[in-house]
């Protein structure tokens, strides 16, 4: 034991060995740049957090951009079907009603009945709060335009009051439009002067116009209507196939319009088509004896005119012979369902019909003169039941 105590001794003199250095602990010094970090990136992120919070409460405390009203100068916008509170707020700040859509959507989601605008042009003011534009949108009176409708059968003069009444219009500026020739854009194929010439194309329909309209504007908005149907049942050439005008067809539709319910409009325009064709009087032209063309000429809607009314010397008192034939002009405004009737007026050989109980509407027909006298006498019984 002793040699090897030796050797080790001789070793460690001849090559002396280094110090030992203490030996270090793995891994320590790398935690603590980790550590390092994390407090670096979470006090970043705290930083960040903070100013993000900061932003956000600045945003919410910033004011939404919004007139403070009442508005300027006067527009119109128009509110579609289906748009949304959202659609509408985009319209109007467009529009420079508005001072942003928000202002507009803020104050409409505090008023209940805003999601009740309803589609259509409304007057608004440019530079309006945003309280002002949903206010003003849901007040009737700012709509811009008025909602007419026309019924079928009309003659002029009755849908030019009705225009005058629901617009405000004067009544003289209408009849002004009616008698300026060339003022309307009526077909080519209408016939007559003045009133006369204008009857029969003011189409029966609903109509939205601007409250500025003026009366001409409307007059040719209808009869434009009129000109669009007409192309649409191709009427002039269709007219041409039943051996007359296309006037005088118009003309049938508008006696089958005042004569009797829907379901028979084709029947009555076989009645006067067989009435006024010479080969079923011979030589001369069969009166029509209708009471809607003493109504015309009268300018009433008498359901029963009496024996001096139907005497009045005029070219439309159908129960003269010596105006035989189709009255002059139409003697009233057909709707489509008339118009399409008189085009396709059903086959059939009568001559006579009578409506025997207009609360019903029945109306019955006949080629046998007898058997039109038995019918007259159900409608007069009708007639005297009612006094």
């Amino acid at each position: 034991m002793s040699n090897v105590g030796l050797s080790m001794q001789e070793n460690s003199a001849e090559e002396p060995q280094e110090p030992r250095r203490p030996k270090r602990k793995r891994g320590r010094s790398g935690f603590v740049i980790f550590i390092s970090l994390v407090v670096v990136l979470g006090l970043g992120a705290a930083v960040a957090y903070g100013a993000f919070l900061v932003i956000d409460r600045l945003e919410e405390s910033a004011p939404v951009a919004d007139y403070p009203g009442p508005g300027n100068d006067e527009v119109v916008i128009t509110v579609e079907q289906g748009e949304t509170l959202t659609d509408i707020g985009g319209t109007l700040y467009q529009d420079g009603v508005v001072a942003s859509v928000q202002a507009f959507t803020d104050a409409a989601l505090l008023e209940e009945e805003a999601t009740g605008v309803t589609p259509g042009r409304y007057l608004m003011l440019t530079e309006m709060s945003g309280a002002g534009a949903v206010e003003r949108l849901l007040d009737p009176a700012s709509r811009n335009e008025n909602n007419i409708t026309i019924p079928e059968g009309l003659r002029t003069d009755q849908t030019v009051a009705l225009l005058a009444k629901a617009t405000g219009k004067k009544k003289k500026n209408f009849d002004a439009v009616i008698q300026t020739p060339g003022a309307l854009p009526l077909p080519e194929w209408a016939e007559g002067t003045g009133e006369a010439r204008v009857e029969g194309f003011l189409f029966p329909a609903t109509y939205e116009f601007d409250k500025n309209a003026s009366p001409e504007e409307m007059l040719t908005v209808m009869v434009e209507k009129f000109n669009a149907v007409a192309d649409d049942l191709d009427f002039e050439v269709r007219a041409a196939q039943t051996g007359y005008s296309a006037f005088e067809v118009l003309t049938v539709a508008s006696l089958a319009q005042a004569e009797a319910p829907p379901d028979d409009f084709g029947k009555v325009a076989r009645v006067v088509y067989n009435r006024i064709e010479p080969e079923t009087w011979g030589e001369t032209y069969g009166y029509l004896g209708f009471d809607s063309t003493v109504n015309y000429a009268l300018k009433k809607s008498d359901i029963n005119p009496s024996g001096p009314d139907r005497e009045i010397n005029s070219p439309y008192n159908t129960f003269t012979e010596q105006h035989q034939g189709l009255t002059p002009t139409p003697i009233n405004s057909p709707g489509e369902a008339a118009m399409e009737a008189a085009l396709e007026a059903p086959d059939g050989d009568w001559l006579y019909f009578v409506t025997t109980n207009p609360d019903t509407g029945k109306t019955k027909f006949t080629n046998d003169y007898g058997e039109f006298l038995g019918y007259k006498e159900e409608f007069q019984t009708w007639y005297r039941e009612q006094q």
